[in-house]
């Protein structure tokens, strides 16, 4: 349920960046009297498409953090599908907002955005309660595959739509699907393995001797002063800006940066675009695989684990971004392109999963933080772009690889010093889950012997 969810959630965020081609084109129309005239639906200029595009992330930010405290008080799966009936609820309105004023859709955008914004730090939540310790990063990168997904289905599919129904459908479509999607969602998804009347008597007994029996929880009270005085956190904060400053470089600004330079534009063709998508979906699959493996395997700990394929992949996509920006050829400009971003997908396996790793009743806080704190990444990053590109010369483009070459590099050697993949002293709801846990087996050990 989560990675259709997710790739349904991000296109319904980024759909308007497809529709809105469609939305401001000027076509000739020819009259009754054989006149051609032009006609724009929605004469926008730039300004104004630029703030409709950013509108989105002036709600998702504001949400971040609230959507983690309210997924750790009321459960992750009750915010998750609230968050995600409601963008999509406000996607199919999005035609006849747009048609009645620019204001309309603009608030419509705003409150996407909001609602948007409560999903991803409500999954920490639900991993929480259902991700055994040694799958959380397959578990979480199949899931996580969704993401991408949904960028590959805007790009090849929200075109086809627009061509053949008109605009419209690209909300009307995808909006549905995304209704249809909540109401399974509500009755197939429960808060944990203990609730859960569909799972079998063997999956919860597994779940529950990994992660414990964490209906003992009755309020979550959230150390705050430890929270952001922990060096631990604060890794996966600036993992995340890392993460986030590179993936905005990689996937929007390299592409501009192939088109002044070399004349290329690497998205004339939605299929050629989606190629990092692809590379991105298989490498999350199998970088899931392999960090659970090496743990179950004893080959490493699951601290090496986070640290090890957060800070290779910030290294090989610093690489690739230097490769990319000194190379004079587009096929190797995109072979790079698509290993830089396919790179990326060891991060899921590193530092995003170490909120549940560190404390898995306070994950979806420390979470929402990070995402936050990678939002402003975001919006960050292109307009230092478009202060130092002036000129759209190649020198000047390379001064931009510099910095997210320097970025990458610190991230790289703060992760390697501060992150952490264990449970940190100030999760005391989770230690002393774990102590029971282990009470429980001392026990049970115990009545065995005793019984023979």
């Amino acid at each position: 349920m989560v990675l259709p969810g997710l790739a349904t959630l991000l296109n319904l965020r980024i759909n308007l960046s497809v529709a809105i081609v469609a939305m401001t084109q000027v076509v000739n129309v020819t009259l009754s009297n054989g006149t051609v005239v032009e006609e724009q639906e929605f004469d926008w200029d730039i300004q104004q498409q630029g703030l409709l595009l950013s509108s989105f992330f002036y709600g998702y930010i504001a949400t971040q953090v609230l959507g983690g405290f309210l997924a750790a008080k009321f459960g992750g799966h009750l915010i998750y599908g609230i968050g995600f009936g409601s963008t999509a609820v406000l996607t199919l309105i999005t035609p006849p907002a747009a048609k009645a004023h620019i204001a309309l859709l603009f608030i419509v955008r705003i409150l996407q955005g909001l609602f948007g914004g409560l999903c991803y730090p409500s999954l920490q939540a639900i991993w929480a309660n259902w991700a055994p310790i040694y799958e959380r990063a397959f578990m979480g990168n199949i899931a996580y595959t969704g993401y991408y997904i949904g960028i590959i289905a805007a790009m090849l599919l929200s075109g086809l739509i627009s061509e053949a129904l008109g605009w419209e459908f690209i909300f009307y479509i995808f909006g549905t699907f995304g209704c249809l999607w909540y109401i399974g969602w509500i009755f197939m998804v429960r808060a944990s393995p203990e609730v859960d009347p569909y799972i079998t008597e063997a999956e919860k007994k597994y779940i529950l001797a990994s992660i414990g029996d964490r209906r003992q929880i009755k309020k979550i009270s959230h150390p705050w002063k430890d929270i952001f005085s922990s060096s631990a956190v604060w890794a996966v904060l600036v993992a995340s800006i890392t993460a986030m400053w590179g993936s905005y470089t990689l996937m929007t600004q390299l592409p501009l940066f192939l088109n002044d330079t070399l004349n290329y534009n690497l998205g004339t063709t939605g299929v050629l675009a989606a190629i990092p998508y692809m590379a991105m979906v298989c490498v999350l699959f199998a970088s899931g695989y392999l960090a659970d493996w090496v743990q179950v395997k004893g080959y490493l700990k699951t601290n090496q684990v986070r640290r090890y394929f957060t800070c290779g992949s910030f290294i090989v996509q610093m690489i690739f971004m230097l490769l990319t920006a000194f190379t004079t050829t587009p096929i190797l400009s995109v072979v790079y392109i698509t290993l830089g971003v396919a790179a990326n997908a060891f991060t899921w396996s590193g530092y995003g999963v170490c909120p549940l790793d560190m404390a898995p009743s306070h994950a979806s806080i420390i979470y929402g933080l990070s995402n936050t704190f990678g939002t402003f990444s975001g919006i960050i990053s292109p307009i230092v772009t478009g202060s130092i590109v002036t000129d759209h010369g190649p020198e000047q483009w390379r001064i931009i690889f510099y910095i997210c070459a320097g970025i990458f590099l610190f991230g790289s050697i703060f992760s390697w010093f501060f992150l952490r993949g264990k449970l940190q002293p100030w999760a005391k709801i989770d230690i002393a889950i774990m102590e029971a846990k282990m009470n429980q087996k001392v026990e049970k050990n115990t009545s065995d012997s005793s019984s023979e």
